[in-house]
């Protein structure tokens, strides 16, 4: 299972400072080539949603966190409604101001959703809903490390920290094959994933 954070003694400021550049100029040329992917790969839905089912069949009756793709992401929607189907509980995230971790509302196919932070659309009812047991989280860039590079807010970071020390949670990443990279520039607040899904894998971390 994936270890929650890397932490790395004596880095000073000008290394923390490279390795944000490193992973902005990362993140900028991935969003070019997810751009492509998207257009190119016409199957990647249905190639995913059986992937998904694959690697979460001994997690039924599970909490599933989503999300409502921007822009080029991979679209998870019929995934999540086949979820639904066999006795999956749906939650989408909702990003709160700068800092703040994610919180979550249950979701159903055909539910109303509102615009929110970031481009990000949530459930418009404000209902409670659990921590998820699952969580399915969208990316720009990955490894075979299971590291991410998001969009840089860190929110899927500072949430999973939070909820890996509340209960056990399994997190995969999920994005296109085309989106896979050497080696992510790491921080020390970022947290590694249990696997990553795309449309014709399931990739675990190597160990």
């Amino acid at each position: 299972m994936a270890a929650p954070l890397l932490f790395i003694s004596g880095m000073s400021s000008m290394n923390t400072s490279a390795l944000s550049d490193d992973k902005a100029a990362l993140r900028s040329e991935m969003l070019r080539k997810r751009k492509d992917l998207r257009r190119s790969d016409s199957n990647a839905v249905d190639g995913l949603e059986k992937l998904v089912i694959q690697a979460l069949s001994g997690l039924k009756d599970q909490t599933v966190s989503g999300y409502v793709a921007i822009g080029d992401e991979l679209d998870i929607f019929p995934t999540l409604e086949a979820l639904q189907e066999i006795g999956a509980s749906i939650v989408l995230p909702v990003a709160g101001k700068s800092g703040e971790v994610l919180s979550f509302r249950p979701w159903c196919s055909g539910d109303e959703l509102e615009k929110g932070r970031l481009s990000t659309y949530h459930p418009s009812a404000k209902t409670y809903a659990p921590d998820p047991d699952v969580l399915l989280v969208p990316l720009v860039a990955f490894d075979r490390q299971g590291y991410r590079i998001g969009f840089g807010g860190g929110y899927y970071d500072r949430t999973l920290t939070v909820l890996r020390e509340k209960k056990k949670i399994v997190a995969y990443g999920i994005g296109f094959d085309g989106q896979e990279v050497e080696s992510i520039p790491r921080e020390c607040h970022d947290s590694q994933l249990d696997g990553i899904i795309t449309p014709t894998r399931i990739i675990l971390p190597k160990t």
